[in-house]
């Protein structure tokens, strides 16, 4: 049988990805003793995606790693990082927050091919030379899956980085990935295009 934690539980408009950083603001009590009881016992809480009043059963652990800001009124603003998908199973009490039994969701297929990781790195590497001019891509994290790792350093909506925690499959995931970076490359070219255009008055300037 697998283990159980029982886990707080921050329900929010937002999905945190393995390995990805996200900065959180703390302002309703229950939370902040939410981060008070992480920090004293050292473990970490569950971040679920929030569909008004419902909440995904799929979510991504979390752990307190920085203070960013103190307020007088007791709000907070912190920084968290993404430890390992879980799945809710039954909500437990005795808690000012949502607390629940949860257990880790492993892949079914946790490989993908070789080629399918380098297709993804090279869209990551053009993405970041189109919209942040870098000569190169910043480093990857390898203690997640790929698909993780390049999906958290990508300002997406919530939705589809759902979809990417309820995948089992790792080369499924990479091609959600890379979709997401072909679609953010060809809205770039576009722009591109459309400002070089606005320059010489709609006519495309010749080399």
């Amino acid at each position: 049988m697998a283990e159980l934690d029982d886990l707080g539980l921050f329900p929010l408009g937002l999905v945190l990805l393995p390995g990805e950083r996200a900065p959180l603001h703390l302002f309703e009590p229950r939370y902040r003793q939410l981060l008070a009881d992480c920090v004293l016992d050292d473990r970490p809480f569950v971040i679920l995606q929030d569909h008004g009043g419902t909440a995904s059963p799929i979510g991504c652990t979390a752990r307190f790693v920085s203070l960013g800001r103190r307020f007088a009124d007791g709000r907070m603003n912190v920084t968290v990082v993404g430890g390992r998908v879980v799945r809710v199973l039954e909500e437990t009490s005795g808690r000012l927050y949502l607390s629940a039994w949860v257990e880790d969701v492993h892949d079914d297929a946790p490989d993908a091919p070789e080629g399918a990781g380098a297709e993804v790195r090279q869209l990551f590497d053009r993405l970041v030379a189109e919209i942040a001019g870098a000569g190169s891509a910043p480093p990857i994290r390898e203690d997640v899956p790929l698909s993780y790792a390049i999906a958290g350093m990508i300002e997406m909506p919530a939705e589809p980085k759902q979809d990417l925690l309820d995948c089992r499959d790792e080369e499924v995931r990479l091609g959600m990935v890379r979709d997401i970076l072909s679609a953010a490359l060809e809205g770039a070219d576009r722009e591109r295009i459309a400002a070089a255009r606005a320059r010489t008055n709609g006519k495309v300037a010749l080399p």
